[in-house]
């Protein structure tokens, strides 16, 4: 998809316009999770549901949701989920350097922040983590009893029932089956997951938060100068490194952010009289290296970009303490083993990736590949472009050599505009064409050219190629001194954990063996899945939770013993 200045001033009037008024949307986010105890190291399944707190239905409007994870002393672990239609699904990994004891999850979109007052606790949920590596612990946060509790079990809400043999063969295979006895389609998470005894917090689950919804107080008032985040995440980024008249000097200038790939994730915008820069995306997925560089920078002026961290470091409230007893010894010994094998057997087979929202930036149909396997390599690039590729040719403008792209003229013949083209080296911007002139050839495996004009927020380009080097990494290219490298957090991959690809080979001693994060049944429509076992007994739990589309909640439980 293209990005035209009409999404950027539809994204800029949104906070006047179409949230304006007495009714004005109060988003809520709850995450459901695959368990309620993990040993550090584990990853933590999440399921997401933004809601429009006045409906209880699911919100269409933001884009994405920030996961904050606190200890009483503070934000230990982030984590951002996409979400389309108010659902999403995402997985964060635990620091195996967390100290044992209770932490509070929270869950938010930057519009329902917004709010006057706002109460993140609405959606928090309480985890458990026991460090089976270090005797560190949350001060005051873990007390020591002669015997586990025993928790009081969260009673069925809504239509859904699973049902299951009751008993399962370990190392094999045992069906389970979800059937929505309902009159409106049910969306919920699934998941299977050792019960070995040790209890949670006992954190809310998805009853409470709906049930937390209709208690919430008037809102008071809502922040104005909130962007909602309706195509993707807003990454805001500052110029440093330089005082307040060289950050003035940037204003209007060009700033860019990037990561190696095709291109997907490139965005640009211009600079403000403070130094500051508003990329509007539609989502970035993965943890990426993110290249930062502003445009024509004053050489004398050595300046650059730094990214501001999107979340809000919210108070978690008060966290109760963690109750442990001596009994739970080998429970825990059997966790940290199944946590370091998933570690270090971890592979692709494990997971299912779940689609994503697509947006793609360049035309495909515009797009002509050159393939320089299939050309007689020069030394010189520019040798390549006089030899074989007729659509770039390099001109000096304003005293500087720039690669231009032709076009086609209503005749169907050859036209290069004037204006320069975007030149990426596997995705990411080259400012300075020079360097792509002087670039070895024998590092490019193919080159795409794209001859119609684009846009990418208020900024126009007159064609775009794009050099692809066979290691995909901008080998040996030279970077001017304002450019930076960070590692940027993008939204985390939705997969589903259904570990279809355990085998005999596998040390198979998963604590959760089986997690759907977005599953959907109609009235009256059943579901069967396949569940693997582990290599070990014992009472699992089955657990499935989620909203009915009038934003009822669902919530039903069963057991599987596994012998």
């Amino acid at each position: 998809m293209r990005k035209f200045l009409a999404i950027f001033l539809f994204l800029a009037l949104l906070p006047v316009s179409a949230l304006s008024g007495a009714e004005r949307l109060r988003e809520r986010v709850f995450i459901s999770t695959d368990r309620e105890v993990y040993v550090a190291g584990d990853a933590v399944w999440m399921s997401a549901w933004c809601v429009d707190a006045a409906s209880g239905r699911l919100s269409d409007f933001s884009s994405i949701a920030y996961v904050e994870i606190h200890s009483p002393a503070g934000m230990v672990q982030t984590a951002k989920i996409a979400l389309n239609g108010g659902r999403g699904a995402g997985r964060l990994m635990l620091p195996n350097t967390l100290p044992t004891g209770n932490y509070r999850l929270l869950a938010y979109t930057r519009l329902g922040a917004s709010e006057e007052g706002f109460d993140a606790l609405t959606g928090a949920r309480t985890i458990s983590v026991v460090n089976t590596f270090s005797t560190d612990r949350i001060e005051g946060g873990v007390e020591i009893v002669p015997q586990l509790p025993v928790p009081v079990p969260t009673p069925a809400a809504g239509d859904l029932e699973i049902r299951t043999a009751g008993s399962a063969s370990a190392s094999g295979t045992t069906r389970i089956t979800i059937a929505n006895r309902g009159t409106r389609e049910a969306g919920f998470s699934l998941s299977v997951f050792h019960d070995d005894g040790i209890p949670g917090a006992g954190g809310q689950r998805i009853p409470d938060f709906t049930a937390a919804l209709k208690r919430l107080p008037a809102a008071r008032g809502f922040a104005d100068d909130v962007i909602p985040e309706y195509e993707g995440e807003i990454i805001r980024a500052r110029v440093s490194g330089t005082d307040e008249a060289g950050r003035r000097a940037t204003q209007d200038k060009y700033a860019f952010i990037s990561s190696p790939g095709s291109g997907e994730n490139l965005y640009t915008e211009a600079i403000d009289k403070d130094g500051n820069a508003i990329f509007f995306t539609t989502n970035i997925y993965g943890n990426q290296n993110m290249f930062l560089e502003i445009e024509d920078v004053d050489k004398n002026n050595i300046c650059h970009l730094d990214l501001l961290s999107p979340f809000l470091d919210l108070d978690p409230g008060e966290i109760p303490p963690m109750r442990l007893s001596a009994a739970a010894a080998p429970a825990l010994e059997l966790r940290k083993l199944g946590m370091q094998l998933e570690r270090n057997f971890d592979a692709d087979t494990l997971y299912e990736a779940l689609p994503i929202r697509e947006h793609r930036v360049f035309d495909e149909r515009d797009c002509t590949r050159y393939n320089l396997e299939d050309y007689t390599r020069f030394p010189v690039m520019e040798e390549l472009f006089i030899e074989f590729i007729s659509e770039l040719r390099v001109r000096r403008v304003n005293g500087r050599r720039v690669l231009q792209v032709s076009t086609h003229t209503s005749d169907g013949r050859f036209s290069f505009r004037q204006g320069n083209a975007l030149v990426l080296l596997d995705g990411v911007p080259v400012i300075d064409h020079e360097k792509i002139i002087h670039y070895d050839p024998l590092l490019v495996h193919h080159i795409d050219i794209y001859r119609s004009s684009y846009s990418f927020g208020i900024r126009s380009f007159n064609g775009i190629v794009n050099f692809v080097t066979y290691k995909g990494t901008l080998p040996s290219l030279q970077f001017e001194d304002n450019v930076r490298i960070v590692d940027f957090q993008g939204c985390s991959l939705p997969l589903a954990y259904t570990c279809a690809g355990v085998g005999n080979d596998y040390p198979d001693y998963r604590q959760t063996i089986w997690w759907h994060p977005l599953l959907t049944l109609a009235p009256g429509e059943s579901l069967e899945v396949e569940c693997k076992t582990p290599a070990y007994g014992g009472r699992f739990e089955v657990v499935a939770e989620g909203l009915d589309t009038a934003g009822d909640a669902l919530f039903a439980r069963t057991t599987l013993d596994v012998r």
